[in-house]
């Protein structure tokens, strides 16, 4: 039995992993946990819409931007467009 049919992940854990989960590079049994996770967890769900839409935002801006402030002021426009507010919290 594998720790993810055994033994649920925590909000911690699964935020701590998210990055590397939108990245491709978890294993498949950290890529269940947290998927698992995230499908019954809206605070975490929350936190992964907001990685998805930050890293399209991100992707998005990429266009040679030689002003850190500006691109930093287009991306939080993006995020604030889809409906995210400044502050997200890990439980």
């Amino acid at each position: 039995m594998t720790r993810a049919e055994s033994e649920p992940i925590d909000c911690r854990t699964a935020v701590q992993r998210l990055w590397d989960y939108l990245d491709g590079e978890l294993d498949a049994v950290r890529l269940a946990e947290v998927t698992a996770h995230v499908e019954r967890c809206a605070a975490c769900s929350e936190h992964m819409q907001f990685a998805r839409t930050f890293l399209s935002a991100l992707s998005a801006s990429r266009a040679e931007v030689a002003d850190a402030t500006a691109l930093r002021a287009r991306v939080v426009s993006a995020l604030q467009r889809e409906g995210f507010s400044s502050t997200l919290h890990v439980r």
